[in-house]
Order: C-alpha cells, then sequence, then structure tokens
C-alpha cells in the first residue's frame, strides 16, 4: 500500500479541512513527520487506519471520539485517502458516528457510520474530487467497504498496526509478542491454509475412522445386550440352553398331542348319540305341524272345484266384453265425426267473410299498380342519368378513402402519443426497479456471506462438543487402563521377587564351604537362602506376569494415542471455532432474512435494459414526428375530396329533380319497386287465397255430412251385436248353477287352480313322510341314554388348546435358536470386519496425531510450516539488524519452549558473549532497533512470499530517542543509513520523531503546527 493523498475534515485536532499530499515525500523514500508533543502528529496516522478499516491507531480508542472539538458544528467529520495498491488506485471516505444539529428545529440528531469505496485507477491526483472519485466498488455499508479493504491489501487492521504502522510505545509488541499471538498474526500473512486443511482433514478422517469403529462394536454390544447377553461366550451358551428347551418341549407336545386325540374321539361318539335325540325330536315336531294343517288344505280343495265351474264361463264373458268395448268405440267415432260437421260449416262461412274482405280492398290494389307504374318510370330517368351519378360515385369513393386515410393516421398518432407515455412511465419505473434491484443484490450478498459465517459458526460448535464428550469419555478410559496397568505392574514385581528367591534357594543348595560362590566369588557363606521346594515353578509365573504386563502396557499406550488423537482434535476444533467471528444474528433469521430478499428480487421481475429502453423512446418520438407531418397532409387532401364531391353531387341533382330525393340512387329506387311489387303481389295472391278457401271448405263440408251417416248406422249395428252377447253370458252362468255376483268372485281361484292342486297333493306326501320319519327316528333311539355334550366338549376344547400352547411353544423356542444362530454368525463376521477395519485405519491416526502436535516437539503442522517461514523473516530481519548494532546482534528461533509454544520463539545472540537470551534483556534502544529490523524483515517476506500483500511503504512513531548519539550520531547513524538503504530499494518509510539530528539528517515530509483553534499541516522539502 502506497498513501498518495489523505484530507482530514474536523477530524481529531484538526477543525477545519487538511490536505495531505503524499506523492513528494514517498518520492523521496524517507520521510519525517515532526511536530510539538500533543499537536497531532500521529493523528495522521489515526486518519489513515480509520479511512481504511473504520478503527482508531489506537485499538482501545473510540472512532466516535476521533471528531474534533474545535470544529464548527455544521461541518462533518470526515476522512478520504487516496492510495495506490500496485498498478491499481483506490479512494475510501469514512464519517463516523457523530451529532450533527438538525435540519429542522433545535437539537441535535445522530449520523450513522459511513463508508464508501472506489476504484480510481487511470485517473489523476487532481481529477479526483467529492463528484468524481471513480468506480464504485462498495458504499454505505461499512462492513461491506471493511471487507473489500482487507481483500484489497491482504490484511486487517490488527496486522496493518503490527507490521505497516508502528504506533508510538508499542511497536515493538511484535517482537516480544507471544508466540499464540505471534501465530495469528502470521497466519493472516502467510497462506498456510494448506496446512490447516490438511490437518482438519487427517484429523477429521481418523476420528471418522474411530467412530465408524466404535459404533460399530456398540451396535453389536447393543445387539446382544438386546437378546439379554453381555458376551459371546454368554450367547453360545445360550444357543445350547435354547436347543435343550426344543428337546423338552417336543417331548411335551407328543403327549399333549396323545390327550387331544383322545378327548376328541369322545367328543365325536357323544355327538353322534345326540343328533339320534335331536333327529326324533324335529321329526315329531314336523308332524304335529302338519296335522294342525289338515283343515286349511282341506277349504283349498273344495274351492279349487268350484273355481273349474267358473272357468267354463270365461269365454263367453270375454265375447261380451269385446262387444261392449265395439258399442263405446263407435259411440266416440259418432261424436267425433258429429264435431268434424260442425267445424266445417264454420270454415266455409269463415271462408266466405274473408274473400269478401279481400274483393272490398280492390281501390287497394289499383294504387298497388299505379306506384309501381311511376317507379318504372323513374328507372328510366336514373337511367338517363347514370353518367352523372357515376361521377358523384367516383368523387364520394375518393372522399371516403382520403378521410379514411386521415383518420387512420390520426389513430395511429394517437396511439403512438399514449405509448410513449406508457413507456415513460415504464422507463422511469424501471429505473427505480433497477436501483432497488442493484440494493437488494447488495443486500443479497451480504446476507449470503452471513449466512455461511453462521452455519460455520454453527457446525463448528457443535463439533467442539462433540469433540469434548469423546475426550471425556476418552479420559476415563486411560485412566481405567492407567489404573489396570498399575495393577499389573504390581503382580509383575512380585513374581519377579519370587523368582529372584527361588534362583537365590537354588544357588544355596549348591554352595560348598570354602568354594567360591557363583555370583559373588566370596568363599563365606554366612547366611545362605532357605525355603521350601513350593518356590518351584515361579519362573514360569514370572514370565505369565512379564508377558501379562507387556500386553498391558500395549494397551495403555494405545488408549494414550487414541487420547493424543481425540484431545488434538479437540483442541484443533476450539482453535477453529474461536478463529470464527460470531454471527450477529440467529441462523433462522438469516434465512428469513435470505429468503425475504430472493422473494423481492424476484417480485422486481426480469431486468430491463436501459439504455435500450431510452434508445426506443427516441426512436418513438422521432416516429411521432414523422406521423404528424403526415397527418396533416391527409387531412389536406381529405378537404380536397370532400370539395369535389359537393361539385359532382349539385351536377347530378339539376338532372333528378323529377325523381323524389329518397329515390335517386339506383339502389334505393330497385328496393322501392321490389317493395311495390311485393305489395302487389301479395293483395293478388291474398284474393286468389280467399277464392281457394272457399272453395276447400265446402267440399270438407260435404265429406263431412257423408262421414256422420256412415257412423250413425255403425252404432246401430254395434247396439244388436250386444244384446246377443249379453244374452249368450246370462244363459252360460245359468247352466252352470253360478250367479254373476258368485262367478266375479271365483274369477281370482280361476288362474289358481293348477297351484291349488300341486299344494294340496305335496301336503299329502309331506303328511305321510312326517308319519314314517318320526317312527323310524323313535325306533334309533331304543334305549340309547342321551349323553352330557357341553361337558364332553369342554374337555376336548380344553385338550385342543393345551396341544396348541405346547406346539407354539416348541416352535418358539426353534426359533429361538434359528434367531440366536443368525445372530452369532452375523457378529462373527462384523467383529471379523471391524478387526480389519482397525487395523487399516491405524496409519492414518497415527498420522493425523503427530500433523496435530501430538509427537516429541509438541509442534502442530501449520505452526511447523510457519516456522519456516518464520526462519526467513529472520534471515531477512538480520540484514537490517547487523548494520543497525555493528554486528553485535542476530535473531535467532528458540525452538525450546515449553509445551505448545515452541517453533517461533525469539531469542537474542549476542557476539560479544557467544550466549543467546531473551529479548526482554535489551535495553530500550537495543529492543527500538531489533523490533525495527524484525518489521522491515516481515515486510520484505510478507511482500516475496505473497503476489496479493504489497508492502511499499512503512510508518514508525518515535522510539529514535532510546538510540545514543556518539560524535553526534552513534546508533541513531547506524538506524538513519539502514533506513537509506531501505529507501534504495523500493520502499518508503516515514519517520514521527522530535530527535533534532533525525530532522537534520531527514528534511522531507510535514510539519504539524498547533494553534488555539486547531493544528495544521506544512510540507517540509529539502532545505
Amino acid at each position: 500500500m502506497r498513501p498518495v493523498r489523505l484530507t482530514l475534515q474536523a477530524f481529531g485536532p484538526y477543525a477545519n479541512r487538511e490536505v495531505i499530499d503524499f506523492r513528494s515525500a514517498v518520492e523521496a523514500g524517507l520521510f519525517g513527520i515532526y511536530g510539538r508533543t500533543g499537536s497531532g502528529k500521529s493523528t495522521i496516522f489515526g486518519g489513515m487506519t480509520f479511512a481504511l478499516f473504520g478503527k482508531a491507531s489506537k485499538q482501545e480508542q473510540d472512532p466516535a471520539s476521533l471528531r474534533s472539538d474545535h470544529a464548527a458544528a455544521d461541518l462533518t467529520t470526515e476522512v478520504e485517502f487516496v492510495f495506490d495498491v500496485g498498478e491499481r488506485r483506490f479512494v475510501v471516505v469514512r464519517q463516523p458516528d457523530q451529532m450533527r444539529p438538525k435540519q429542522r428545529g433545535e437539537g441535535e440528531t445522530k449520523s450513522a457510520h459511513e463508508a464508501h469505496l472506489f476504484e480510481a485507477t487511470g485517473l489523476a491526483l487532481d481529477e479526483i474530487t467529492a463528484q468524481k472519485r471513480g468506480k464504485i466498488i462498495a458504499e454505505k455499508k461499512v462492513r461491506d467497504v471493511d471487507a473489500a479493504v482487507t481483500d484489497i491489501l491482504g490484511y486487517g487492521p490488527e496486522q496493518f498496526r503490527q507490521i505497516v504502522l508502528l504506533p508510538q510505545g508499542r511497536f515493538e509488541k511484535f517482537l516480544t509478542a507471544k508466540t499464540n499471538d505471534r501465530v495469528t498474526i502470521l497466519r493472516d500473512l502467510f497462506d498456510v491454509s494448506l496446512y490447516q486443511a490438511l490437518m482438519a482433514d487427517l484429523k477429521e478422517k481418523a476420528a471418522e475412522a474411530e467412530r465408524q469403529v466404535r459404533e460399530e462394536r456398540a451396535v453389536c454390544a447393543g445387539r446382544l445386550k438386546a437378546e439379554g447377553f453381555e458376551s459371546t461366550d454368554a450367547l453360545l451358551e445360550g444357543i445350547n440352553a435354547a436347543q435343550t428347551t426344543v428337546q423338552e418341549r417336543s417331548v411335551f407336545e407328543a403327549d399333549t398331542k396323545k390327550q387331544a386325540l383322545a378327548a376328541e374321539t369322545a367328543f365325536r361318539s357323544a355327538e353322534a348319540v345326540e343328533a339320534k335325540f335331536v333327529a326324533s325330536e324335529q321329526a315329531h315336531a314336523k308332524l304335529t305341524v302338519l296335522t294342525s294343517r289338515k283343515a286349511e288344505f282341506a277349504a283349498i280343495a273344495d274351492r279349487m272345484k268350484q273355481a273349474a265351474r267358473a272357468r267354463l264361463i270365461v269365454d263367453v264373458e270375454e265375447q261380451l266384453a269385446a262387444v261392449r268395448k265395439d258399442v263405446k268405440d263407435a259411440d266416440t267415432k259418432l261424436a267425433e265425426v258429429t264435431e268434424a260437421q260442425s267445424q266445417a260449416r264454420q270454415k266455409v262461412k269463415d271462408a266466405v267473410e274473408s274473400l269478401t274482405v279481400e274483393e272490398a280492398r280492390a281501390p287497394e290494389l289499383e294504387a298497388a299498380r299505379k306506384h309501381k307504374d311511376d317507379l318504372e318510370r323513374y328507372g328510366e330517368v336514373l337511367q338517363a342519368a347514370s353518367a352523372s351519378a357515376e361521377a358523384v360515385e367516383a368523387t364520394l369513393e375518393a372522399q371516403r378513402m382520403a378521410h379514411a386515410a386521415f383518420e387512420k393516421s390520426k389513430e395511429r398518432l394517437d396511439q403512438l402519443r399514449k405509448t410513449r407515455i406508457e413507456r415513460a412511465s415504464a422507463l422511469k419505473t424501471a429505473r427505480n426497479t433497477e436501483s432497488r434491484r442493484g440494493e437488494l443484490t447488495r443486500a443479497h450478498t451480504q446476507l449470503l456471506a452471513q449466512k455461511k459465517a453462521a452455519e460455520d459458526y454453527e457446525k463448528a460448535e457443535t463439533a467442539v462438543v462433540s469433540a469434548k464428550a469423546a475426550l471425556e469419555k476418552e479420559n476415563a478410559t486411560s485412566a481405567e487402563a492407567l489404573k489396570y496397568e498399575t495393577e499389573v505392574r504390581a503382580a509383575y514385581v512380585t513374581a519377579e521377587q519370587a523368582l529372584a528367591a527361588a534362583q537365590a534357594l537354588h544357588l544355596a543348595t549348591k554352595l560348598e564351604s570354602d568354594a567360591p560362590c557363583p555370583v559373588c566369588g566370596s568363599t563365606d557363606h554366612p547366611s545362605p537362602a532357605t525355603g521350601d521346594i513350593e518356590n518351584a515353578g515361579r519362573d514360569q509365573a514370572f514370565r505369565d506376569a512379564r508377558d501379562r504386563l507387556e500386553k498391558v502396557e500395549r494397551a495403555a499406550r494405545q488408549v494414550s494415542e487414541k487420547l493424543a488423537g481425540q484431545k488434538a482434535t479437540f483442541e484443533a476444533r476450539k482453535e477453529y471455532l474461536s478463529s470464527l467471528e460470531q454471527p450477529t444474528g440467529t441462523l433462522p433469521a438469516l434465512l428469513e432474512n435470505v429468503r425475504q430478499t430472493e422473494a423481492d428480487l424476484g417480485a422486481l421481475g426480469p431486468s430491463v435494459n436501459l439504455d435500450e429502453a431510452e434508445a426506443a423512446l427516441d426512436a418513438l418520438d422521432k416516429q411521432i414526428a414523422d406521423l404528424e407531418t403526415e397527418t396533416e397532409r391527409l387531412r389536406s387532401e381529405a378537404d380536397k375530396c370532400r370539395n369535389a364531391a359537393t361539385e359532382a353531387r349539385a351536377a347530378r341533382d339539376g338532372k333528378l329533380e323529377a325523381v323524389p330525393n329518397s329515390l335517386r340512387t339506383p339502389s334505393a329506387l330497385t328496393s322501392a319497386l321490389e317493395e311495390a311489387s311485393r305489395t302487389l303481389n301479395a293483395l293478388v295472391d291474398a284474393k286468389d287465397e280467399a277464392e281457394a278457401l272457399v272453395k276447400a271448405a265446402r267440399e270438407a263440408a260435404l265429406s263431412a255430412a257423408a262421414a256422420l251417416k256412415g257412423s250413425e248406422e255403425s252404432v246401430s249395428a254395434c247396439k244388436v251385436r250386444l244384446e246377443k252377447a249379453e244374452k249368450a253370458f246370462h244363459t252360460r252362468l245359468s247352466e252352470q248353477g253360478l250367479t254373476e255376483e258368485l262367478y266375479q268372485s271365483l274369477k281370482p281361484a280361476i288362474a289358481m287352480i293348477d297351484s291349488d292342486s300341486e299344494s294340496v297333493k305335496a301336503f299329502e306326501i309331506q303328511l305321510n313322510e312326517a308319519q314314517g320319519a318320526a317312527k323310524a327316528a323313535a325306533s334309533a333311539i331304543g334305549d340309547l341314554t342321551r349323553p352330557d355334550i357341553p361337558v364332553l366338549k369342554e374337555v376336548h376344547q380344553a385338550a385342543a388348546a393345551a396341544l396348541t400352547k405346547s406346539t407354539e411353544e416348541r416352535i418358539a423356542a426353534s426359533n429361538r435358536v434359528d434367531q440366536l444362530e443368525k445372530l452369532r454368525k452375523s457378529l462373527e463376521e462384523t467383529m471379523r470386519k471391524l478387526d480389519e477395519a482397525e487395523a487399516e485405519s491405524g496409519p492414518l491416526r497415527k498420522i493425523a496425531a503427530l500433523a496435530n502436535g501430538d509427537n516429541p516437539l509438541n509442534l502442530k503442522l501449520e505452526t511447523y510450516a510457519i516456522g519456516a517461514m518464520f526462519d526467513r523473516v529472520l534471515e531477512a530481519a538480520n540484514l537490517r539488524l547487523g548494520p543497525m548494532t555493528s554486528s553485535r546482534y542476530q535473531l535467532e528461533r528458540d525452538t525450546e519452549g515449553g509445551r505448545g509454544s515452541r517453533g517461533l520463539g525469539i531469542q537474542v545472540f549476542d557476539v560479544h558473549t557467544g550466549k543467546s537470551r531473551g529479548t526482554d534483556t535489551l535495553s530500550g534502544g537495543e529492543t527500538f532497533i531489533a523490533a525495527l529490523a524484525l518489521a522491515l524483515g516481515l515486510a520484505d517476506v510478507v511482500e516475496s512470499a505473497s503476489g496479493k500483500v504489497r508492502l511499499d511503504t512503512i510508518f514508525i512513531d518515535e522510539g529514535f530517542g532510546s538510540l545514543d548519539t556518539e560524535n553526534g550520531s552513534g546508533t541513531l547513524e547506524q538506524v538513519l543509513n539502514v533506513l537509506n538503504s531501505l529507501v534504495r530499494q523500493s520502499r518508503a518509510v516515514g519517520l514521527i520523531s522530535h530527535v533534532p539530528l533525525v530532522k537534520e539528517a531527514i528534511p522531507n515530509g510535514f510539519y504539524v503546527r498547533k494553534g488555539l483553534t486547531g493544528s495544521v499541516v506544512e510540507e517540509r522539502g529539502v532545505i
């Protein structure tokens, strides 16, 4: 980053507007900022920090306190910073939270923090004004501007304070920072995300492999527990017990089956005897019922005989009914014919009256003939004037066409004007919509980033909780393993002592007086070991104890490795969680905001090309102007055609004075002539029709009279036939000895003669059969005793239920054996696969533990990678430190720190003593020099290692007063020489100092002059 121009308004001690142009100072390379204490030198750096990151240069300072106490109430506090990064130029403008006077009324209102970021690449500095700052990158929303600036620079405010802007009294903080703080700074400056991802991936995969095996083993244990077993050995015992139960259930089932068969045989026999008693009871009951119905069927037989006599009269009665119907039909026909004759006479009368009316219209007929003749004469006149009429029609047609063209053009013009208004309104709406779309799009992008951060934070929290639970569980397992190892080790020591005693006893039995001891070589044996033969065999006990101890130690190591992996997982997840920024809102709320924003964007519809819409509106304006000219031309043409038509019509009307106006067109005359012809023809046709109706009515009256006479003769003949049929019917009744009333009552029985006959015969057969069945049933019972069916049935059902239960128990026992066998085979296969999986994942878990700090140096892979980069930083720092300390001091890494802090410690090698010591042992001036060298070295390495981070300018606030001056310069001269060499390497350095020699040595820069109403900045040059 290279400063170009800083503008401070109502900021800190600067009450008005101060513009600081850095171009000359940066071009000189080494420049200073001088002034009295409290004049506002450090505020210049504070303005840069606030412009870039929205924060003060002092971390503890509130940005709201940056407003000048000397500024006018209506002057807004604002900072504008123009800076270059590589070949690109940017402008950032900020206004902090501040109180300002209300526009209406009295009092103050609060203005919120605002920020704007522009890219001004290609613009000269003089071209950049408040109205022209370049292309907008982000505006108003502070968080968007902060993120964009951090992305452009490649570092944030904390790194800016540590390696770019070294604040007064604290620029050596990086030198003495704790390893964890230094790791945080270097992690952001050097891209070690690959190592972080590798560590996390290895840890996650190792944990996943271990979790899968653990969960699968838990599932197996759960399956065993669900079946009531604590181990596979207990499962095998359960299978044997289940097989024994199957055998016992089979024997019991056979016994209950015999008992059930005997009970069923006794019950079936009793059912057969009971059936005979029941059949006898049913036969006697049926016979009783049939005997009671004898009188009923005797009455049916008597009715059947009388119905047979009545059936002989049916044919005569049918003939009588037919004759009666013929008489009725003849009477009906006579009435119809009489009515028809009356109607015919009325029609004759009506037709004669209609004819009289038509004959009275003779004068009307004559007038119609005369009107038709006049119309034919008018036609001859029109024929003579046809030439004039054609001319009139031609001019009228031209007039109509011209008027139609004018109206069409006018309508098109009105439509275009209406379209123009609509499009102008639509364009205005589209501009508002696109503006709103831009706002929503930026809000949507920010919400998506917030949602992603909230999701990552929630996942990280869940992962920490899970890792903590796993770690606690593994701690408990490790404690148990250690306790068991202690117990086994104690047993091993006991076995070893017992073995030693046994070996001593064996050697004591071989000792001889004056003979040397095979152990110590002494010939004096004052206290040889004693004991019993029971010590024999302790060698084997010792070997067993040793083998058991080795096995337990291996298991303890495995548990320890696993515990280390869990610790590494927990620490990594905690570290990752702490590196995340806690979301400002809940995830559901953010999701709802994203959904609402997307809905708002969708509601805006498709995007509109405003340039195309404006171009279309301009084209429409031109089209309207052209059409207005054309419409005016068509108006003139229509007026000319109307005048020509008027002249032609006047010439034609002079020839047609004898013809009524309404009949001067061929079409009107033809229509009138057709109407006159229709009227005349209608009168003639009406008279002819009246005459025809009179003739037809008279003929119909004659036919009706003839039909009436024939109908009267038919009625007389039918009445004669009726008398004969009635006489024959009464004669037949007398022959059968029946009255007409009795005959009519017997008619329903005639249809039932056959069915009654069948019923009587069937009853007689049923009665005979019932008598025989009752007799046979009584004979079948004989001397039998009726059994107690309910008791026998209960015994049978109990035996059957017992058989069913024993069968179900035997099947259940068999199913239990099959179920346990399947479980055993399944568990054997699963445990085999789990052992293989656990063996396969062992190397992965070991590598993951090593990468995450479980190694002799307690170094994580990320810290190791950062340490490699830090070596380069120290090498670059020593290139500065040597010349500034007359080659006395060199910075080196301290790799012997405590747990978790190895690799990034710093110590100083003193050539005078030949020893290394801590940086806290340096004097104030030496600390300043070492920190300055480290900062410069860090800048070199960061810039060379990252294509994104550029540290073109470094600012140093005070510290030179701690340097000694020998013959007017001393150490200060050495430091300034190093800084001058740095400038020669294309990096600018800005200094704040009150040391006179610094002012003399570095005249370029600025002088801050403090006054009663605020400070002002003056540019200094080479004197």
